[in-house]
Parts: C-alpha cells; structure tokens; sequence
C-alpha cells in the first residue's frame, strides 16, 4: 500500500478541491479522506505543499514505434511522458508499417506491453498505410482494442472513406481523431507557412459529414479563429464534436517566435496572435475542451535542414505542463480547476477510457505530484524523450512534475534535481 499524505488534492470530476490524504492498495485507490492513519505495511509518501491531480490523459501523440525507432521508442516515450505527469495517452497510428490491421496492433501491444511505464492506447487507422488509398478493416481494428479512427499526419481526402469512418465511429462508439490539412493546398506550399483555410476548410468539411453520418468527431490541434466558429456551430446544432488545442498554439505566436526556424516548424504551423488569443478564448468558454500535446519527436538529423525539408513537428510531451499552466492559470485566463479537467476528465470521456481521469475510490491509482510555485526552465538536453526539437529552450514554465504514479507504481520521481524514472 501507499499512502500519499498532505497535499491538496484537485479532482475536477468529483469537486474536490482541498487537503486530502489518499491510500493505494495495489494498482486502485482505495481511499481518499482528511486524515488516513498509515500502519507498518504503507508506504508513506509526504506530500505537503504539493498538489495532486489525477494522472494527465494525452488524446494526440507519436511514439514512432514500429518503424521509426530512431525518433522515439515505446521504452523513451512511455518514460518522457511519464516524467510529464502522463499516465494514459492515444498514440497516432502513422508509423511504418501504419497501425492499420489486428497484426500491426497486436506487434504494438506486445512492445508496450513489455516496454511502457504508463498506458498506451492506439487509433487505428482509416486507411491502409495512411494513404487514402484502401480502407482498413474498421471492424477488425475496434475489436483488437484501439480507442480511436485516425490517418493523423494526413487528411482522409476521400469523401466516401470518410463517411465509413463516421459510421464506424457511431457503430462502436468512438471518435474520429482529425487532422485538417487540404493537401491539395499544401502540396504547392513547402517553403511556406500553411494557410489557415487549409485547417478550417477541411473542418467544416469533416463536420458537415460527421452531421450527415450522425458520427462522433474529434478534432486535433486546433489552431484558428475559423475552425473555432466552426466547432462552436456545430456544438450548438447538436454534432457530436469535440476539439483539442496544444500548448505551442496557447502559449507561442508567430511574433512571438522565429517562423523560419525549422524547430519551430509544425502542422498546423504556429498561428498569428490574434489566432492563438481566440484558441485561449475557445478554452476559456469550453469550445476546446481538452489540451493535447502532438507530442513529435524527431531526430536532430531531420531538422537541421532546410525549411522545406524538415520535419514537422515538435517535441513537446515534457513541457507541457509548465507551459501550460503559465500561459492559461498563472496567466489568469482560466481556473486550476478547468485546467485539470482538460487534462484529466475530458479526455477520458472523448476517448471512452473507463476508470481514469480521477482520484476516487475504485478508480486505477494514476495520479501525478506538481509542486505549482516552482519554475521551470525548458531545456531539451534534459529531455528524456529522444526528440529534442522544441522552440521553447530557453521559455521559463510554470509548476513542475515532481512524481508520478501508474497502476500504484511510481513511475516517474524528482530528487535533487536529477530524474529518477522506475519501470
């Protein structure tokens, strides 16, 4: 058994909100009250003046695994993610070989099974090999577990393919997980920054099929003022629709950082200050409902290249949270509470995760330890994550991880300034 003892416990879906001890009997908690006695046989873990909140759910993020292991693996993932207070997170399916059939998904679940700290659930992809091309078995891929449809990293640009992905979606209750790029607009744009029309035009798009369909539509990385508007109409019309915002689209502007710089690079690029203020307002009145990262790891050979030539992406699972909270609740924009729940409760409902995103009897022991007055200077040579691309070195977050527990395990743990990863 553990027992946590004198934090402040943060649990959005329950309202708690206050001093609480917890006691963890194996991988659930057990018990959460104002002063829990420890026998000889509990582990007591002091936790004064630190908060705890449930375990962070990511809905959106690439852990390369099979096919680009030089980028990021299961083994460096799991534990990045775990050092960014992450207990449960959807990983992309746009890996070599894509996850696209129950072989691909079974290969994958035996190397998290055998690699992972935290929980790993994949989307499964629309398309074979995320080409747009030939339909996967649907089907087949929901009964082998994944939690979601997706050809993220590329637009399904075949209507029809769509449709049956809407279908399925309603059939098996899930979401599909959209990533908005006309491709007919970008393909003539490599050496320039991605309009915002190429994002919006395929939402409204996917909306106008998901309402067709009566399908379930999740949107990812969510980076204009335009498919905000869309999002919110369709919420109001009934369409099951839900959108995410990452922390380099809240916290970052395109005059707030050097768009020719290819660690900045990523897609849906960095927007306009007045794109990244309406993403704040959109979470502020709940149209964006969840921060997911995009976390994209690549290897250092891959950016440092031309702007054309790079890869897209950012690596960014690690410092998530600092940014985070400096931009939205140190900030002032948003409550501590709001916050949480956009991390925890959100997307345990949208992806359909049963027993997470709170701290509750009954309830797997996933829950992360933030002392919240300390800064935190982003530094990439520190990341455990192999990605080391990121356009926030130097950026000074706010409120650090300093453990973190999956299933009743400490994963993740901070003393004297070094990382301590167990697992």
């Amino acid at each position: 058994m553990i027992l946590l003892k004198g934090g402040t416990v943060v649990n959005p879906k329950t309202g708690l909100h206050g001093k609480k001890d917890i006691l963890i009997d194996e991988n659930r908690i057990i018990k959460v009250d104002d002063l829990i006695e420890a026998d000889q046989d509990v582990q007591m873990i002091e936790v004064n003046d630190l908060y705890i909140f449930p375990g962070f759910i990511d809905l959106h993020v690439h852990l390369r695994e099979p096919g680009f292991e030089s980028k990021e693996t299961i083994y460096t993932g799991s534990r990045a993610c775990a050092k960014g207070g992450y207990t449960s997170v959807v990983c992309m399916p746009n890996t070599k070989p894509a996850l696209h059939s129950v072989e691909v998904i079974k290969q994958l679940q035996s190397i998290i099974e055998k690699d992972s700290v935290i929980s790993i659930f994949p989307a499964g992809a629309i398309t074979m090999d995320i080409a747009g091309e030939v339909l996967s078995n649907h089907d087949q891929l929901f009964e082998s577990g994944v939690v979601a449809l997706s050809d993220d990293g590329r637009t399904t640009m075949n209507i029809e393919y769509m449709k049956k992905a809407f279908t399925s979606s309603r059939k098996w209750n899930r979401p599909v997980m959209t990533h908005s790029e006309d491709h007919e607009v970008t393909k003539t744009l490599k050496e320039s920054i991605f309009p915002t029309t190429a994002e919006s035009d395929i939402v409204e798009r996917d909306i106008a099929l998901c309402r067709e369909m009566n399908g379930i539509l999740h949107i990812s990385h969510v980076s204009t003022q335009k498919t905000i508007e869309a999002i919110n109409n369709a919420k109001i019309e009934g369409v099951e629709v839900t959108g995410e915002a990452a922390p380099h689209h809240f916290a970052l502007s395109s005059e707030k950082v050097d768009m020719s710089s290819t660690l900045s690079k990523v897609n849906p690029p960095i927007r306009s200050e007045e794109d990244r203020l309406k993403v704040i307002e959109a979470i502020k009145n709940r149209t964006i409902e969840v921060i997911a990262t995009d976390h994209a790891p690549h290897e250092t050979a891959s950016k440092e290249r031309s702007y054309g030539d790079a890869s897209f992406g950012i690596s960014g699972i690690e410092s998530a949270f600092s940014v985070s909270y400096k931009a939205l609740v140190e900030s002032g924009e948003i409550e501590l509470d709001q916050f949480i729940e956009m991390l925890t409760v959100n997307p345990a409902r949208i992806a359909r995760l049963e027993n997470l995103g709170s701290i509750e009897p009954g309830y797997l022991a996933n829950i992360v330890v933030v002392d919240l007055k300390q800064d935190v200077v982003i530094d990439s040579d520190t990341f455990i994550s192999k990605g080391k691309n990121t356009p926030f070195n130097g950026y000074v977050g706010k409120g650090e991880v300093v453990g973190t527990i999956h299933h009743g395990k400490v994963v993740y743990s901070k003393t004297n300034g070094r990382n301590y990863v167990i697992g």
